[in-house]
């Protein structure tokens, strides 16, 4: 039971989040109702209240969680009424579909990260001092759709940032005595009418049904109990075995059939003025002009390298950079993307959230646009794309908590 204890669930006006602070209420918590529409977090305060025993009284607050200032509002009403936070909650998401031919991709984008992901971190960051007092816990609600990859190209993206998050914070947090782990559900009813998916989900789920909010809530609450003051950094997988029989692409295995003979091919690499890129191709000025002259001294028939200066956190830099390529060549072959910057971050710094946005804008924002503007000249030669990750998309490291979720 969770008698005394302070819980927010963030996106709990409906859903999965309702299920979880339902569950909690009747568990003998204070509870947090917490969405964007009032008339639903009232309807869902009142239905709390009542599966409550001791009839407690939940906080209903309304917001928006890409705002910052409704996510100080969430937390510190949250203190100002109960005293105290023990279990946060982060369940609130959005997921339209995208993928990397729509027009308005970015948009989209960066509608899923704000929410998904970035109103994550800002949570945590203002929770953490509160946690740390009854040494509580935090659970992030992430997605099957993080592990087994699906054709939902920007919430699967920002579900595997927010499981990498998690590890990163499991080191970080621990030795304040708080805990961080992730759900992560599988196809789950949470509306009717029942969607289309829904109908063929429990056809290829071992346990032969669809997840039902319920379902989730049964293991956040464990996650957040006593009996599971042992684990942290845990992705607890709730979907009655789906992610086994995930459908999703694996082409053969090749024999090369050309050796690496790049005659008459032309190569993108981002970030070539130095370091890996440099090395792949052998965006200040000096350094361009530099490693320009070195590539074409190498190259057999003194091929002389197209030099551009860019940004590549401006569309207007990313346009130039594919349209002189295309210019200046005719076509595109091999996209490489290796730019990136990798200063070290952590969930308590001040500026987490400014250093945050400057890492995501150029390690994964700018890939998606250079690759949503590179698609239609890739088609035309059968062309492929190379991302340049990280060990650090793989395993936790304490000091990249915003480079490693960008690279995951």
């Amino acid at each position: 039971h969770f008698t005394g204890s302070v819980v927010v669930v963030t996106g709990s006006s409906s859903g999965i989040g309702e299920g979880i602070v339902k569950l909690f209420s009747i568990l003998g918590a204070n509870v947090v109702v917490t969405g964007r529409k009032a008339q639903d977090v009232q309807r869902v305060a009142k239905e709390v209240q009542e599966l409550s025993p001791l009839k407690l009284k939940p906080l209903e607050v309304v917001g928006d969680l890409t705002k910052t200032s409704d996510v100080n509002n969430l937390i510190n009403s949250t203190v100002q009424t109960f005293g105290r936070l023990d279990v946060l909650v982060n369940n609130a998401g959005i997921y339209p579909e995208s993928h990397i031919n729509q027009t308005d991709l970015l948009s989209v984008w960066d509608q899923i990260f704000a929410v998904d992901l970035r109103a994550v971190v800002e949570l945590i960051h203002q929770s953490v001092p509160h946690l740390e007092k009854t040494n509580g816990t935090i659970i992030d609600i992430s997605s099957i759709a993080a592990i087994a990859p699906m054709k939902s190209l920007a919430y699967a993206s920002a579900k595997a940032g927010l499981d990498m998050l998690t590890k990163i914070l499991a080191l970080e947090l621990g030795p304040k005595n708080i805990r961080v782990n992730t759900i992560n559900p599988g196809v789950t009813h949470v509306r009717d009418p029942i969607q289309p998916f829904e109908e063929y989900a429990p056809k290829v789920t071992p346990l032969g049904r669809v997840g039902q909010p319920l379902d989730i809530a049964r293991a956040v609450a464990f996650l957040a109990s006593t009996d599971a003051n042992f684990i942290t950094g845990a992705n607890v997988v709730v979907d009655g075995g789906l992610v086994y029989n995930a459908d999703y692409p694996i082409e053969d295995y090749k024999a090369v059939a050309k050796s690496r003979d790049f005659t008459g091919k032309v190569i993108l690499v981002t970030g070539s003025s130095s370091g890996i890129g440099e090395g792949i191709v052998k965006l200040k000025a000096q350094d361009v002009q530099r490693v320009a002259k070195e590539v074409q001294e190498l190259s057999p028939l003194k091929l002389k390298p197209l030099e551009v200066v860019g940004d590549l956190t401006k569309t207007s830099d990313v346009n130039n950079l594919i349209d002189s390529t295309v210019k200046t060549f005719g076509k595109i072959d091999v996209l490489v993307n290796n730019a990136g910057i990798y200063p070290q971050t952590n969930i308590t710094q001040t500026d987490i959230l400014s250093v945050w946005d400057q890492i995501f804008a150029l390690n994964l924002r700018a890939v998606v646009e250079l690759i949503h503007r590179s698609v239609p000249h890739l088609e035309k030669t059968n062309g492929t794309i190379i991302d340049i990750s990280s060990i650090g998309a793989i395993a936790p490291f304490k000091v990249n908590l915003a480079y490693a979720s960008a690279k995951a």
